[in-house]
């Protein structure tokens, strides 16, 4: 019953007229994937939480970045077919943003030496201070988890419909390498 729901909110979601003495209705037809994967591509080459030097982030911006980035992810899962490979990779995207967002990131103090101080004063680094998630070695940790996972999908995805991605976005693709045998 599920199955014939969604194909139901599917057709009334692109209904855009009805009569009723001539019995005729108007609807949009579904969008090709491959423009669904190129606005979602367009969309990302803007999000500089994926490829910024880490350095240079700011956690109450990667939030905000990534809770837009999850809200354009669904959209673009409402415009794909439900069991197409496109729509798996991107349910992939769109939960390691809710990993990132709502897992604490790892505990790594035994690497943290520069920040010991701080971390024995109950402030592990920068920013926590103002009510922002701390700058810490697990922080890092878990943006590059986030990076190398839309990495992977994001060049499967542009590789598949075969869509040029910007250099800045790309720099977080996956690098083949080359055996010499």
């Amino acid at each position: 019953m599920t199955i014939v729901r969604r194909g139901f909110d599917a057709i009334r979601s692109r209904l855009t007229g009805i009569g009723f003495l001539s019995i005729s209705a108007s609807w949009n037809p579904p969008v090709a994937q491959r423009t669904v994967i190129l606005r979602l591509l367009n969309f990302l080459e803007n999000r500089r939480v994926l490829y910024v030097p880490m350095h240079f982030e700011v956690p109450g911006q990667v939030d905000q970045s990534l809770i837009q980035m999850r809200s354009e992810l669904t959209q673009i899962l409402n415009d794909l077919p439900e069991n197409s490979p496109a729509a798996r990779r991107v349910r992939h995207l769109r939960a390691a943003c809710r990993r990132f967002l709502e897992n604490e990131p790892p505990d790594y103090r035994n690497i943290a030496y520069r920040l010991r101080n701080d971390f024995d004063h109950g402030s592990p680094a920068r920013w926590h201070a103002h009510g922002e998630r701390a700058l810490t070695p697990g922080y890092f940790v878990a943006l590059g988890e986030l990076r190398a996972t839309f990495g992977l999908q994001l060049s499967a995805l542009a590789a598949e419909f075969e869509i040029d991605v910007e250099e800045d976005l790309a720099s977080i693709f996956p690098v083949a390498v080359e055996r010499h045998d």
